[in-house]
């Protein structure tokens, strides 16, 4: 009973070293697995913080450019809006000189003969001062033509001092009108890269966030594994444990087990050496005695080392 007892307990060792080595390479394999997903999870998520990464600092080099941008645009629209208002008060002034030149009558023909009245005047002043013999009547008829041309030149002087006033409000009001429409070209194009700065920032920003949200996911895939990897390999060195442990009693049972065999074999063969023994002696001992086979032979010698040099062995008489 105890022989069958222990022969079942080895094979339920040994089913359950088998069973050990199984589990043993079943976690190999997926470790290798698990260990080939981690580094693709790691690789992945340091290729995507690297994308993420590089979007972000052209993010920030885009928002600089567009706040340089932003802020040329606001001064310039500053100076538009004060060119603006210079050009209504131009216009405005341009305006009242054209109600004041109105106002006094006087047409570009008039103005045009301004030069021959002033020719006119001089030719009489000339006249007064290089004429000793001019009678008074003369003198006052003459003076009187002077005073009048003096009056009607006075009118169109100031007509021309408005004219020229004039020309020179439409001359500036020409110019910050070009100033406007030229700037206007430069606004255009400060507002059109602005906008192309904001449509760049918006899809760098969502290519960096979705990379960025993807390398999360990764990275946590990438802790599931390890965890799944630290726990496999717990199981996995508890598992070589138990094997160094079971195969150290299967070994130390194997051995015990083979010792019992070997001693009962050994004692059946001294028990069949002995019967064998007492055969062969109760050969030998009978008066006519027979040659010993073989066999026989080497049973008494492994009794008896000395038993060739032995007496009792005797030829056979015919």
């Amino acid at each position: 009973m105890a022989k069958a007892f222990e022969v079942h307990d080895l094979r339920t060792l040994k089913d359950e070293i088998v069973q050990l080595r199984n589990r043993k390479s079943e976690l190999l394999v997926q470790l290798r697995r698990l260990e080939k997903e981690r580094n693709q999870c790691r690789s992945e998520r340091d290729e995507l913080n690297k994308v993420a990464s590089e979007n972000f600092v052209q993010v920030r080099e885009l928002k600089e450019a567009r706040d340089k941008n932003n802020r040329a645009i606001q001064e310039l629209k500053m100076v538009r809006r004060s060119v603006l208002e210079e050009m209504k008060e131009a216009i405005q002034k341009a305006q009242s000189l054209n109600e004041e030149i109105k106002s006094l009558e006087i047409d570009e023909k008039e103005i045009r003969q301004s030069h021959q009245i002033r020719k006119r005047i001089e030719n009489l002043d000339w006249k007064l001062q290089t004429t000793p013999t001019m009678g008074i009547a003369e003198e006052r008829q003459i003076t009187e033509q002077v005073n009048s041309l003096m009056n009607q030149l006075g009118e169109i002087s100031v007509s021309e001092e408005k004219l020229k006033s004039r020309r020179e409000l439409n001359r500036e009001i020409n110019n910050l009108r070009g100033f406007l429409d030229h700037s206007w070209k430069d606004f255009s194009e400060l507002v059109e890269k602005s906008q192309k700065f904001h449509q760049d920032l918006t899809e760098l920003y969502e290519t960096g966030k979705h990379a960025k949200d993807e390398a999360d996911r990764r990275h946590k895939e990438f802790i599931e594994k390890a965890e799944e990897i630290r726990q496999l390999r717990e199981e996995f060195r508890g598992i070589n444990k138990s094997l160094r442990e079971k195969s150290g009693i299967f070994k130390e049972q194997s051995r015990i087990q083979k010792e019992k065999v070997q001693i009962q074999r050994d004692r059946a063969t001294a028990e069949m050496i002995e019967e064998q023994s007492a055969i062969i002696k109760e050969k030998l001992s009978q008066k006519k005695k027979k040659t010993l086979s073989i066999e026989e032979m080497r049973i008494m010698m492994t009794q008896n080392p000395d038993f060739l040099g032995s007496e009792m062995i005797l030829d056979e008489e015919e």
